[in-house]
């Protein structure tokens, strides 16, 4: 978030007030008693942190507290009754009700649908440009394109992000990805990973954009503007540091609204889902 310099104070006293949330984050805070504690007025300081941030201390504070309350659900290490616990919620139905009701999903689903949740990263304030992309990027319109591959359908309750790697080996192996290969004759080079919810099914296909007659199943994407975003590594955990980098940091200094009603994925070379060195796309939808 980009400011004058004449309003420098104001910022460096607002990112200190965001730090001293963060650092009581699972703690219930006295906002007006906090605020005179730092000799601020509550009502005037309030106003301005509203404006700059877009949401009030208190409504802040419940967004980054659910946010974290999601990563450790999606990560799967304590119980749910723990992180309630953990953040102050003693009754874990309440717990259940308060995060549907902020995240239109109840705590089980999170790991399914973590990619679609409008989570909160901690909110800085970049006076000049500090760092440079972890990933590099391009925007680009695309119009729908044909891909050619295999389609495979799974349970919404039992998809999970490794049925897409394990289903990529198992055409490695099979010699299939090699055949598909022959029939890249269309505008995108390389395996491409095209997944979205039919029908109340999650539909996997691993193929390749074609403009051929083939004996494959085939699918077309949506036209849409897509920052693509380039990274070398091993496939599976260098698409999810990719998608948390996107939905961590990055969305976060975007203006437009993320589609997340499908994802590609695109390895570029070499087709070995596990070689350590392998150049990958994802394209990311913007509304």
């Amino acid at each position: 978030m980009k400011v004058a310099s004449g309003t420098m104070e104001t910022v460096n006293f607002i990112e200190k007030f965001i730090i001293y949330i963060e650092d009581h984050l699972r703690e219930r805070i006295d906002y007006n008693e906090a605020l005179y504690d730092l000799g601020v007025e509550p009502k005037s300081f309030i106003t301005i942190f509203t404006s700059l941030v877009g949401m009030t201390p208190y409504e802040y504070q419940h967004k980054r507290r659910m946010t974290e309350v999601a990563y450790e659900l999606y990560e799967g290490h304590r119980r749910l009754i723990d992180i309630a616990k953990y953040y102050g919620y003693r009754n874990v139905d309440e717990f259940k009700d308060l995060y549907k009701n902020t995240m239109g999903i109840s705590p089980y689903e999170t790991e399914r649908y973590i990619r679609q949740l409008d989570l909160l990263e901690r909110i800085t304030f970049e006076i000049v440009p500090v760092d440079s992309p972890k990933y590099p990027t391009k925007t680009v319109y695309v119009g729908s394109f044909r891909i050619v591959g295999i389609t495979q359908y799974f349970s919404i309750n039992d998809y999970s992000r490794e049925e897409k790697l394990s289903m990529l080996k198992q055409l490695e192996k099979d010699g299939v990805i090699d055949e598909l290969l022959n029939y890249n004759t269309g505008q995108v080079k390389g395996i491409i990973m095209h997944e979205r919810v039919v029908k109340d099914e999650m539909e996997l296909m691993i193929g390749v954009s074609s403009i051929d007659a083939t004996p494959f199943n085939e699918t077309y994407t949506e036209s849409s503007d897509f920052t693509i975003f380039e990274g070398t590594g091993k496939a599976g955990p260098l698409i999810e540091d990719i998608y948390q980098y996107i939905f961590r940091r990055w969305r976060f200094k975007m203006n437009r609204d993320l589609n997340c009603n499908f994802s590609i994925e695109v390895i570029k070379s070499p087709f070995d889902v596990d070689y350590s060195d392998s150049k990958l796309q994802v394209w990311q939808s913007l509304e």
